[in-house]
């Protein structure tokens, strides 16, 4: 059980760790035209507690963690908990998710404007609505 663990926390700091420059720069282009940024994840415990020392942390100004939270994608409460705490309403604010869990259209029926990326995986080929490759093209999509 030990080894198993140490496993699933080195695959997790390993994940948390290679966040391409691009998505580093990406953000941190975001922060400083003065958007405030969340993360809604049905993250894992291993990755939940690495999660501070990742590199993409420090550009995160709320977290809406499942295991916190009490939910999980799409359960409305994770991204109505990410909202709140970024004192945002649902309409204000841009989804960005590649779909997994039916993520797109439960934050669209919140209000958000919902982009899927396709950048690590395409968990929802039949989405609708706006589409980015890679978190990087995000600039393009919205900051003027």
């Amino acid at each position: 059980m030990q080894e198993a663990t140490d496993l699933r926390r080195a695959l997790a700091q390993r994940l948390l760790g290679r966040a391409p420059v691009a998505t580093l720069e990406t953000l941190a282009a975001f922060k400083a035209a003065g958007w405030r940024i969340g993360l809604v994840s049905n993250i894992t415990a291993e990755t939940q507690v690495q999660w501070a020392a990742s590199p993409l942390a420090q550009y995160f100004d709320a977290t809406a963690f499942s295991a916190e939270v009490g939910a999980a994608k799409p359960e409305p409460r994770i991204y109505e908990t990410a909202c709140a705490a970024l004192g945002a309403d649902p309409s204000d604010c841009i989804y960005v998710g590649d779909g997994n869990d039916n993520e797109l259209p439960a934050a669209a029926s919140l209000g958000m404007h919902a982009i899927r990326t396709t950048e690590h995986a395409d968990s929802d080929p039949t989405w609708p609505g706006p589409t980015i490759k890679t978190f990087a093209d995000l600039k393009a999509h919205l900051v003027q």
